[in-house]
């Protein structure tokens, strides 16, 4: 889990700040880390965003893939997310003069890996024998880069879109990632892996140069 704020000049007329949570299994330790820093309020049925009594604060509960957004335009002011959706975040829509998040500080918990994963009893042993064929994920941008890599394609900006010069076909699912597999979707997925979770696929490569990607 990291700790962002805008990375670049706010307006001056914006001046009340909207820290924002991820909404996810890990929400619980977000919300004891609020308490224990004296933000107090309450969070009606229904509504995303909520007053805080002690602080001119609101907090707006979002899912996690949307706070790099939100942030990284300005439209709030700091973020608790995970580094894995800012790291998809940013393969997608690079930093500009007017965009983008600066990770303040790791809060040291949710700690998983991006893998790419197969099924036990494959033939696949190596990230490589998955170009050419079908990859489910959920961060398709990191995805697509990585195989990029791996057929040998050459990463340039504004011209050709990666996806339609990459032979290997990445397609997205929100949820259930680690089914496609099974019900014969895919060859191999990209997926979070955490320490304390059982998983049926076997860890063949890493996605990224990072050794640990955080997920709320």
């Amino acid at each position: 889990m990291l700790f962002l704020r805008v990375g670049f000049p706010l307006p001056i007329h914006h001046i009340e700040a909207y820290p924002l949570y991820p909404e996810g299994r890990l929400q619980q330790a977000t919300l004891d880390l609020l308490a224990g820093s004296d933000i107090q309020f309450r969070r009606e049925t229904r509504l995303d965003i909520a007053l805080v009594k002690n602080h001119h604060i609101a907090l707006v509960f979002l899912p996690a893939a949307d706070i790099p957004t939100f942030v990284g335009e300005g439209r709030v002011d700091l973020g608790i997310t995970g580094g894995d959706q800012v790291a998809e975040h940013e393969s997608i829509s690079p930093a500009t003069a007017t965009t983008g998040v600066e990770q303040v500080l790791d809060l040291e918990f949710g700690k998983c890996a991006l893998k790419v994963q197969v099924p036990e009893k494959g033939e696949i042993r190596d990230s490589r024998d998955l170009v050419g064929k079908n990859v489910v994920t959920s961060f398709v941008g990191l995805t697509e880069k990585y195989f990029a890599r791996l057929e040998g394609q050459e990463l340039r900006n504004g011209d050709v879109p990666i996806r339609n010069i990459l032979k290997t076909k990445i397609k997205y699912v929100g949820g259930s990632v680690e089914a496609a597999c099974a019900l014969g979707v895919a060859d191999g997925i990209v997926d979070l892996v955490g320490q304390s979770l059982m998983y049926i696929h076997k860890r063949i490569s890493e996605l990224t140069d990072a050794q640990n990607l955080e997920r709320p």
